[in-house]
């Protein structure tokens, strides 16, 4: 099993598919209608038997090029945990949002940039909820995307959270210069 490092992404390929993110290299954050955006620890007790997310059969982790920031590495994961942790404290998992996935075009357009703004302005001024409902793969798009510009590519993931499945931001990140530490 790798070790996790914050930022890389996981994702769960039973069923329609799941996305978490490592919040540090013991922790895990991902939306789920059971908790909302939370933190849940990477090693798990499941009746005695100890286990991690980060080692689910069928699960792939995706992470991202850290080196090509350099020394700026280390702040720019602070960053990404602290805007993680903003908007986990008062969204939640919008069900009817997942059923949105279906409908609409997954690629970073007029729609996506306006909500995207929308939501930068919330952080920049301190509101709470950021986003109100979110999905699993969009939670993760939207803490990616507003931790780091436009320009700050591979790291701002160009996909709309509202329509981008859990498959397709795996896809994404494959093509994009994201390392896969698990397969």
């Amino acid at each position: 099993m790798p070790a996790i490092a914050t930022g890389d992404i996981f994702y769960w390929t039973s069923g329609p598919g799941h996305i978490g993110m490592a919040y540090d290299d013991k922790n895990v954050i991902h939306a789920q209608m059971k908790g909302n955006f939370h933190v849940d620890t990477d090693q798990q007790n499941n009746n005695g038997q100890m286990s991690y997310l980060s080692d689910t059969a069928g699960m792939q982790i995706f992470r991202p090029p850290w080196e090509k920031l350099g020394a700026g590495a280390d702040a720019k994961k602070a960053e990404l945990r602290r805007v993680a942790e903003l908007i986990s404290r008062r969204t939640e998992y919008g069900a009817y949002r997942a059923i949105r996935l279906f409908l609409g075009d997954s690629s970073f357009g007029p729609g996506a940039a306006t909500r995207l703004q929308k939501y930068r302005d919330r952080l920049l001024a301190g509101t709470q909820p950021i986003i109100k409902t979110v999905t699993c793969s969009e939670a993760v798009i939207i803490t990616y995307q507003l931790s780091f510009p436009l320009s700050e590519a591979p790291f701002f993931i160009r996909l709309d959270g509202a329509h981008a499945m859990p498959g397709t931001l795996a896809t994404w990140l494959r093509t994009n210069g994201w390392a896969t530490i698990k397969s």
